[in-house]
């Protein structure tokens, strides 16, 4: 192979002893895209101000429900229990906060 063509880290990405096996690199156009959009989707006014809202939200109701409580896994199968668990830790969940507020 000629110098000019010849990489210092080859080794370590190239598995084959065959001097002309290269590895190949894909570049995914459309995901680009969809990444590029997503970024500026988070990036504008709107997605400032919706981001800014979530860890308030949303956030630290999961990590109470997972972390304080222990719910780290459904103990049901298929999307419908998995619906009707999940209910249940919510009910339970707001039953503890309306507890400690009239108690």
């Amino acid at each position: 192979m000629p110098e000019l063509f010849r990489c210092p880290h080859r080794n370590q990405c190239v598995k084959s002893s065959d001097p002309y096996a290269n590895r190949r690199i894909y570049v995914n156009r459309k995901l680009n895209a969809y990444k590029e959009q997503a970024r500026r989707n988070l990036c504008s006014e709107e997605g400032l101000r919706m981001r800014s809202l979530r860890p308030v939200e949303v956030e630290s109701v999961f990590g109470d429900i997972k972390g304080n409580h222990g719910m780290r896994r459904f103990l049901l199968k298929g999307l419908e229990k998995v619906k009707i668990e999940w209910g249940l830790h919510c009910i339970a969940h707001n039953m503890r906060k309306m507890a400690l507020i009239t108690g």
